[in-house]
């Protein structure tokens, strides 16, 4: 029975001394980001960063605060989950010159909350060829504020608009535009170029000359303006 107890005092001691000689260790405290409610029994993992096994794991007691020792020195990944939030990774190393990682506040959003954030953009098609016709989405080219309809045409590939407001499409001159396929401003195409805010239109299409379609040209704005060309 002696030997038992002694046994047992110096397998305590051998653990105390252990303990002792392992002091990298790691504290934090888990949290809502908007309302600050504390997180408690938030689960909280430290996996190894080589092959993301379990070291060590805690959870987070009632005012979210968590702390974890008996740490060895090397490279982790800290993974700290709740019910309804999203899951926190924070990548972290211990060292001699660093036995003790403070991770402070960690702010964990719920998934909810990020659903309702997501913002998708797309990438809209500035170039469509439809049979014989090419049209150009206006909106995917940049324009000023206050820009004017020749300014939008010199940004179109295939289309060049000359200093005195001429108008080459794919290398033919464009000598009339049709609004609604009226010509409302008679037969002088920079009557529209220069008077109509770039702003306004939707899109422009090309026309096949030899097509039984309009000649050349469709902007469409709310109005529909059309360039033609003769051979």
């Amino acid at each position: 029975m002696k030997v038992t107890i002694t046994a047992l005092v110096f397998f305590l001691c051998s653990l105390t001394a252990l303990a002792q000689q392992s002091p990298y260790s790691i504290r934090g405290s888990a949290v809502d980001s908007i309302v600050n409610a504390k997180l408690t029994n938030a689960s909280v993992s430290i996996l190894n960063a080589k092959d993301s096994t379990l070291a060590k794991f805690t959870r987070a007691k009632t005012d979210g605060s968590f702390s974890i020792t008996g740490l060895k020195k090397g490279k982790f990944i800290l993974l700290m989950t709740y019910p309804g939030y999203a899951d926190y990774v924070e990548q972290f190393s211990l060292d001699s010159a660093k036995n003790t990682h403070n991770f402070g506040r960690i702010s964990m959003d719920l998934k909810s909350r990020l659903l309702k954030e997501v913002l998708v953009k797309g990438t809209v098609a500035a170039i469509k060829i439809k049979g014989d016709t090419t049209e150009f989405n206006a909106k995917a080219f940049k324009i000023e504020p206050n820009s004017k309809v020749e300014d939008l045409l010199r940004q179109l590939p295939g289309i060049q608009v000359d200093k005195d407001g001429k108008i080459t499409a794919q290398g033919q001159s464009v000598p009339k535009v049709l609004v609604d396929g009226e010509e409302f401003f008679g037969d002088d195409p920079t009557l529209v170029t220069k008077n109509i805010r770039a702003d306004m239109v939707d899109k422009v299409q090309l026309y096949d000359k030899k097509a039984t379609r309009p000649p050349l040209q469709e902007l469409m704005t709310g109005k529909k303006l059309k360039p033609s060309t003769s051979n």
